[in-house]
Formats: C-alpha cells, sequence, structure tokens
C-alpha cells in the first residue's frame, strides 16, 4: 500500500500552533510529552551505513506499538527537497546515454515531478513561514511508501524521510528537520525507553528545547 495525501492540513494545527519557536517544533516537535530522544542518522561512511529511510521505518515501528491509532498516522514531507520536482533541465542523472540523446534532441527533456499537481500544488502544512510541508496519511507500516513517480520508466526515485510524523491520536510525534543529522522521538517514557535499548539505533536521551540554531534559518 502507498501512502494517501491528505489536502485536509489542519490536522497538523495541534503542532503548528504549539507553544515553541519553530526550530525546536521542526526539531523535536510539539512540547509536553514524557520523554524525547535523539536518533543519529548514519555516518555515509559507516561500514553498516543504514539510509535514513531505514532508520526512519524502525523507529516508526516502535512508535506504532505506542499509540491506539497505528492505521492513522500523519506523514509531513518537506516541500523543499529537489527530488519533489523535475529540477530544471536536470537529465544526466536520469539517463547514462544523455549525451548521445543530446545530440539528437538539443533540448534536454525536464524530469517529470514526484507527484500530480493536485499534490504539489495543494495545501501545505505551514510552520510559521520557516518550513512547509506536504501532508500525507496511512498506517504506521507505510512508512516511506509516498506513492511518487519514477523519474524515468528505469529510473527509480527514491524520497527522504518524513520530516514531521505523528499517529491521529497524538501519543507522539517524530521530527527529522532538514537541518538536522537524525531525529527526535516525543512520547511516553515507554516508547522513549523503547528506542534508547533498541540495538540498531543510536539513541541518547533529549531535553526539550535543547536544539542547536539552524545555519541557515530560511532553508
Amino acid at each position: 500500500m502507498t501512502l494517501r495525501h491528505e489536502p485536509d492540513v489542519s490536522a497538523a494545527d495541534w503542532f503548528v500552533r504549539a507553544d515553541a519557536d519553530w526550530q525546536t517544533l521542526a526539531g523535536q516537535g510539539p512540547p509536553g510529552f514524557e520523554a524525547y530522544a535523539t536518533v543519529r542518522f548514519d555516518d555515509g561512511e559507516s561500514e553498516h551505513y543504514r539510509s535514513d529511510d531505514e532508520l526512519m521505518a524502525i523507529v516508526v515501528a516502535l512508535a506504532a506499538q505506542h499509540t491506539r491509532t497505528p492505521e492513522d498516522v500523519f506523514f509531513g514531507l518537506w516541500d523543499g527537497w529537489g527530488e519533489l520536482t523535475d529540477q530544471g533541465r536536470v537529465f544526466s542523472v536520469v539517463r547514462s546515454n544523455w549525451l548521445r540523446d543530446l545530440w539528437f534532441r538539443p533540448t534536454p527533456p525536464r524530469n517529470r515531478p514526484a507527484f500530480r499537481a493536485e499534490v504539489t500544488d495543494g495545501p501545505r502544512v505551514d510552520l510559521r513561514g520557516k518550513r512547509a510541508y506536504l501532508l500525507f496519511r496511512g498506517p504506521a507500516r507505510d512508512v516511506g511508501d509516498w506513492g511518487a513517480a519514477d523519474y524515468a520508466p528505469d529510473v527509480e526515485r527514491t524520497l527522504p524521510p518524513a520530516s514531521i510524523t505523528w499517529p491521529a491520536d497524538h501519543a507522539w510525534f517524530i521530527a527529522a528537520d532538514v537541518d538536522d543529522d537524525g531525529l527526535c522521538v516525543g512520547g511516553s517514557q515507554r516508547l522513549v525507553d523503547a528506542v534508547l535499548s533498541h540495538p540498531d539505533l543510536a539513541a541518547e536521551p533529549a531535553a526539550y528545547g535543547d536544539v542547536p540554531d539552524s545555519d541557515n534559518e530560511d532553508r
């Protein structure tokens, strides 16, 4: 199954209107949870490297055990990722025979966008003008399955993980801001303990509000 686009972005009001500055909301989610933990993404040079998507899936699977609504989870995808659009006339990454194509077709083709226009041009979750997210919805087990169109029939498109994730009952929140090298989980102490004790996660307790300033507030 794939996640479905959710045009009713009011489902995120509890998050965007929470009493915290935007950097903290983007990096840790809303305040008020019993505990928080950070999980570091793998370094690209790591011998046992896992993609950010893989690590996000592990955390979401853990979190799904700590909500009454694991079948109804919201996923917010930052709208600034280049992978969402045609990236202008960037075509050499799509086909290895681009030079031959250029000889016969001087104007290079545009890569098609990841989603239909009603998704990419639709309502966004607006985090105080600093972050905007396309909103999707579905079971926790479908994490990362965006249903995005491939760049071409033989070239797969892989999208980054969600920047904001929460279940319909608001039992927890996972934030993975675009400028961070990991994610933050807020929820019950039992959930955070499960994250901290998971053998495949580099996790540590976090104090809410203790996040570094973004290097580029307008990114």
